[in-house]
């Protein structure tokens, strides 16, 4: 570009955003169904609520208004991917399995052992279980189909057991009749999140998840944010997740004189580098990010008019 003074436009403008270490939640009051709720939060956030841990649920409860009793959705609804995970909602997959010869030959949804070795078979049979607690397991000679085996545990333990190594399971078939078929807490998961991520922390009500109910889940400020299955045409409030969409745009007007090569991106990296260092002595630096961001035609500077000035050959910019 040729000197002069001329008028420098940020098409889309100087990008602005704060940012945070943790997920930044937002509860929308308005009822929808769990589709439209998801469409509304990746046009305008990321995604429904993903929810990683008790922190996170805790946000959720105390973000939601505080005269409100009913459901919300969040971003869990099953799906057809099933994965093995365990009843207590660990966020990891199991990394030691004992199956017997054979095992797992899709019997069902849950696991047994016998003797030491697992099986996987439906869950509505009914058999014995073992639970978990503070220290060791308990075993409990009451046959229960595994969800009233779970709610169970919960009432009167911690939960199903779980068994991450050789030693545990050695501990658990210590615990047990030998010879008969006994629950524990390892099931095929088939509810995964809108965003796709991995984690299985669940954080389910009591009863909770049934085989019958719906396919969408939301949670309640009440039962300490506990999840329950809903049909996905129920018109409820939502949580989303994500940067608002909705960011502040910043234009600049920037003179020049003689060769300023804006759309240098080493040039635009010094300007949000000067940038930077005001935001900093403002004590903003740590909270917001900026970028630039182009227009349709791939540039971020345009020049709007042109007019000779006597300047020091250099930029000058103006926010």
């Amino acid at each position: 570009m040729d000197g002069g003074l001329f008028v420098l436009l940020l098409l889309s403008g100087l990008f602005w955003s704060s940012s945070a270490l943790s997920r930044p939640y937002f509860y929308i009051n308005t009822a929808m169904s769990w589709p439209d709720a998801q469409s509304y939060c990746r046009e305008r956030f990321t995604d429904l609520a993903t929810v990683d841990n008790m922190d996170d649920v805790n946000r959720l409860v105390n973000i939601i208004d505080a005269g409100y009793s009913g459901s919300v959705w969040i971003g869990l609804m099953k799906g057809t991917k099933k994965q093995w995970s365990w009843s207590n909602g660990e966020n990891t997959t199991p990394q030691y399995y004992n199956w017997a010869s054979g095992q797992p030959n899709a019997d069902g949804d849950c696991v047994v052992t016998l003797s030491g070795v697992w099986h996987d078979m439906a869950c509505s049979y009914k058999r014995y279980f073992v639970c978990y607690k503070s220290v060791g397991y308990a075993f409990v000679q009451s046959a229960k189909n595994w969800t009233d085996a779970r709610s169970y545990c919960r009432q009167y333990y911690t939960d199903l057991a779980t068994i991450h190594s050789s030693v545990e399971n050695d501990q658990v078939t210590m615990k047990i009749l030998s010879g008969w078929y006994i629950w524990f807490g390892m099931f095929l998961d088939s509810w995964g999140w809108s965003d796709q991520w991995d984690l299985r922390f669940r954080h389910w009500a009591e009863g909770q998840p049934t085989m019958t109910s719906g396919d969408c889940v939301g949670m309640t400020r009440t039962e300490s944010g506990r999840w329950s299955q809903y049909s996905c045409d129920v018109q409820q409030p939502f949580i989303c997740y994500g940067d608002d969409l909705r960011k502040q745009i910043v234009r600049l007007k920037v003179t020049c004189n003689g060769k300023c090569a804006l759309n240098d991106p080493s040039v635009q990296t010094a300007i949000l580098n000067e940038i930077s260092e005001k935001l900093k002595n403002m004590m903003l630096e740590s909270e917001s990010k900026i970028s630039w961001r182009k227009g349709g035609d791939g540039e971020v500077f345009h020049q709007e008019n042109n007019h000779m000035v006597n300047l020091d050959n250099k930029c000058i910019k103006n926010v």
